[in-house]
């Protein structure tokens, strides 16, 4: 079973203003937080410290025994976790099986980024959107291909165009060769923001919203 959790940064002080939050981070994480110029990136880097701070020991492990695996990708014994931040907002997605999240604020979609990185299939469904729909359609795309490279681990090494996501009713599915693979990719659609989670788990993940 999946479960994936949400916490919105707007209501946390600057770390550097607020620093009795620092405690519940791991050291790394606290330096890595307060090494950021901007307030907002500082919050979103607290945020997502305070969230597995408060959603790791729900299934029996600390921050502090995560380590570094393969391709830099963060792991702990016993659970398969991933973390994703944009805009306002940082989300944790957590299961038995690997799995990968990404959640994207909708903006201005650059159309190069889509021809040069996406797999012709999805480009030719771009091109039939109208311009009203065009930028949460290629956030769409993003924030699902973005989940599935985080589920294997192979991020950004493995070119966005080498493999193809199927939108469908409910979630994707995702091609890569003549292959349909074994995974499935489950979407959230929050004002504002796209959000995908990727795994090899059928039911779709529940979503809890936190306040850290």
């Amino acid at each position: 079973m999946v479960t994936l959790y949400l916490t919105d940064i707007t209501p946390l002080p600057d770390p550097k203003e607020a620093q009795w939050l620092l405690p519940r981070l791991t050291t790394e994480r606290r330096e890595k937080t307060l090494k950021y110029i901007q307030a907002d990136d500082r919050k979103r880097c607290l945020a997502a410290g305070l969230l597995l701070w408060e959603v790791l020991p729900r299934y029996g492990v600390q921050p502090d025994e995560i380590q570094i695996g393969a391709n830099d990708k963060p792991e702990v014994k016993g659970i398969c976790f991933n973390l994703s931040h944009s805009g306002s907002l940082v989300i944790c997605a957590v299961g038995t099986k690997a799995v990968g999240c990404d959640v994207e604020q909708i903006t201005k979609a650059p159309k190069e980024a889509a021809e040069r990185f996406f797999h012709p299939n999805e480009n030719n469904c771009l091109n039939n959107c109208t311009q009203q729909n065009y930028d949460k359609a290629f956030f769409r795309f993003w924030t699902m291909k973005e989940s599935y490279v985080k589920m294997t681990g192979e991020g950004m090494s493995l070119p966005f165009d080498q493999f193809e996501v199927i939108p469908e009713e409910a979630g994707a599915s995702v091609r890569r060769g003549n292959r349909l693979l074994p995974c499935r990719i489950h979407e959230y659609t929050i004002p504002g923001y796209q959000v995908a989670v990727c795994t090899e788990e059928t039911c779709s993940p529940d979503l809890i919203k936190l306040s850290v």
